[in-house]
């Protein structure tokens, strides 16, 4: 395919090319604001010669509909837009709404000939629905009480009006008590490209789990069969943040916008990601996305889920009591460590969108190498998934982890004085440089098993969010097995819409 018009930007006259690969446009006599925008980066268009978003058809569609193909507009139906009725001089309108920067842009395209801007429009969305990565149809699962109770807003304020402008389809299912989002995403029907999981890391951790065991039904596997790796979902999972940290999204995305997460499922970004399979007297109890984490972490959830009336602040008041009552746990430790590890816990590089160590994982898993044996007394053990960057936690608890490596971050901080205690969750939450303390030790590791002294006074599991109050556990980090609509935390560079402008029109950009 391949349009060239000249339309009406902003009051200037402007040359537009439409390709297979990109958008572009530049104001006559300006060839230094030539600004591209790629196809795969634009949301959609509707017919409006103002922007309007309340002139879009699949904004006006109902909000749980399968409809993805837009509605076919004739060219007489571009005169009953309201605001070119409104207009003194009738001038056809076609709004293009594109992705820059993960925010949303739009430019208005106006031409005398309606028929013009309505094979535009068409072309548009030919180009659009031939792109085989971006999903048409998703199941959306909302959790109304998860971290501040604010999904549902976000959902129908955030998210549903900019998947109605990209012409996805919704069905959506507001969950009612704990475990029903792994129950609908286990049982979800053909027909559906993605599940969306509005809330915070414990309805991600319902999902991610629910998708899994589907995937175990699909090819009659057994998901307690703790010898055997769990298969690859073949579902994606976009993750909206909607909860009290929403760590899950801040590691994949390096943000909890709303709108980058939502730009990332609409424009079909995928990536595999690692889950730790969390197993208990040989049965599949729970997996993990971002950590597992015993002493401090679990017993404060386990406060904080007793002080629920008090929202988010329940966490900072808990992580304050605990800290004051300094406890510590005795246990034995059994850890399998990888032949050949392709990273280390203290290495300089961070994972990214284009991370070598996780393409390798891709190509062969890390074989597993010798088992490791530690008995102690120890304040926090936590093994963590990914980075766990959250809010609170800007770099994470452990910021060199990867995505999908294959291998998680076993954090063991001896028990001790307060002011041990006090300097780990200092650095844990401003610098994120806790290897360089004595009393932490991290070992980057496949397999964890942990076996709390039967005489000794025991803790809890915080497992995402969600608490595993039975302390012996199994846990076995499952290589790139959930597909997630993400590319990975991105870096500096610009990777998004290319624009060419020189300062001298930066006043008049488009």
């Amino acid at each position: 395919m391949h349009l060239q018009g000249t339309f009406e930007i902003k009051k200037r006259r402007c040359k537009v090319t439409l390709t297979d690969d990109c958008f572009t446009w530049v104001p006559e006599g300006r060839p230094e604001c030539y600004q591209r925008v790629p196809i795969s980066e634009v949301v959609g268009s509707w017919l409006c010669p103002r922007g309007s978003t309340s002139c879009c058809s699949h904004a006006r569609t109902h909000t749980h509909t399968h409809t993805y193909a837009p509605t076919i507009p004739s060219p007489l139906s571009v005169s009953h837009c309201k605001h070119t009725l409104n207009s003194k001089s009738f001038r056809a309108g076609l709004t293009v709404e594109y992705c820059r920067r993960w925010k949303t842009k739009r430019i208005v395209l106006s031409h005398n000939a309606g028929e013009v801007v309505v094979a535009w429009h068409h072309s548009i969305w030919s180009l659009l629905k031939g792109l085989p990565h971006r999903p048409r149809r998703l199941l959306v699962l909302v959790n109304p009480v998860g971290g501040r109770r604010k999904a549902p807003s976000i959902y129908e304020t955030k998210v549903a009006p900019l998947l109605q402008r990209a012409a996805i389809g919704t069905s959506l299912v507001v969950t009612e008590y704990r475990g029903h989002g792994q129950e609908v995403s286990e049982n979800v029907g053909e027909g559906v490209d993605g599940v969306l999981a509005v809330g915070g890391d414990g309805l991600v951790n319902e999902v991610a789990l629910g998708l899994l065991l589907r995937a175990c039904r699909q090819v009659n596997q057994d998901p307690h069969d703790y010898t055997r790796p769990l298969p690859s979902t073949q579902l994606r999972l976009g993750i909206i943040p909607g909860g009290s940290t929403d760590a899950t999204c801040h590691g994949t995305h390096g943000t909890s916008d709303v709108t980058t997460a939502v730009l990332h499922v609409i424009m079909g970004d995928s990536r595999n990601v690692d889950v730790a399979a969390v197993y208990r007297d040989d049965e599949l109890q729970s997996v993990a996305t971002t950590m597992v984490s015993y002493g401090y972490f679990g017993d404060l959830l386990k406060t904080s889920e007793r002080w629920r009336r008090l929202g988010p602040t329940r966490y900072l008041v808990a992580g304050v009591v605990q800290f004051l009552r300094n406890r510590s746990y005795e246990g034995h430790l059994k850890v399998l460590t990888p032949a050949t590890p392709l990273a280390q816990p203290y290495d300089i590089n961070s994972c990214s969108d284009q991370c070598s160590i996780c393409d390798k994982a891709a190509v062969s898993a890390p074989k597993p190498g010798e088992w490791l044996q530690f008995t102690g007394r120890w304040s926090i053990v936590t093994s963590a998934v990914t980075s766990c960057a959250c809010r609170l936690t800007p770099h994470g608890v452990s910021p060199k982890a990867h995505l999908g490596d294959g291998c998680t971050d076993l954090i063991l901080v001896s028990g001790g004085s307060r002011l041990r205690m006090l300097s780990y969750l200092i650095r844990t939450a401003y610098t994120g440089d806790t290897a360089r303390l004595s009393h932490v030790n991290m070992h980057r590791v496949q397999e964890v098993h942990f076996t709390p002294k039967p005489s000794c006074p025991k803790s809890s599991w915080n497992c995402d969010g969600e608490l595993l109050t039975e302390p012996a556990l199994r846990l076995k980090v499952q290589c790139q097995r959930l597909r997630l609509f993400s590319r990975g935390v991105e870096g500096a560079r610009d990777t998004y819409s290319k624009v060419t402008c020189s300062p001298s029109c930066k006043s008049t950009s488009l």
